[in-house]
């Protein structure tokens, strides 16, 4: 239970979150750049740097500071768990990602299971999203370092 709560943690991206609708929802494509998609955005490594759980800032652990999220353009990812662990029992995950509802949900099929986030905002840079986890819902923001 502890991996699969670090895997959402991190993962951000894979978590099932179920929106009611779009409802008016507007996607902030702030710094994206005039010609980009959020498909070529979004690819590249990423690494979690902020995590508030009700309205709360939550400290990234220190087991999860080496890990990264790969997101890559022909539609595979790969979430690696990096040298430190936080349990003996990780295991890096991989699968296929996609896009929809108009480019705001994020979802991961991967060999952990299928997981969707809501893309809050997006920049060359900087990716925001909202993901469901248990009760609660966290917003985390990753950090492009490839």
């Amino acid at each position: 239970m502890k991996k699969l709560k670090i895997y959402l943690c991190m993962i951000g991206f894979a978590f099932a979150f179920t929106s009611c609708g779009s409802g008016g929802n507007t996607l902030n494509f702030a710094n994206m750049g005039e010609n980009s998609s959020v498909q070529d955005v979004i690819a590249g490594k990423w690494k979690l740097t902020k995590r508030i759980v009700k309205s709360k800032n939550h400290a990234i652990k220190a087991c999860e500071n080496d890990n990264t999220l790969e997101i890559q353009g022909d539609g595979a990812y790969v979430f690696d768990n990096g040298v430190t662990q936080c349990n003996a029992n990780e295991t890096n995950d991989v699968g296929t990602w996609s896009l929809s509802d108009n480019d705001q949900e994020l979802t991961f099929a991967g060999n952990e299971a299928t997981k969707t986030m809501l893309l809050k905002s997006i920049g060359t840079n900087q990716l925001v999203a909202e993901i469901k986890i248990d009760t609660h819902i966290e917003t985390h923001t990753y950090t492009k370092i490839q």
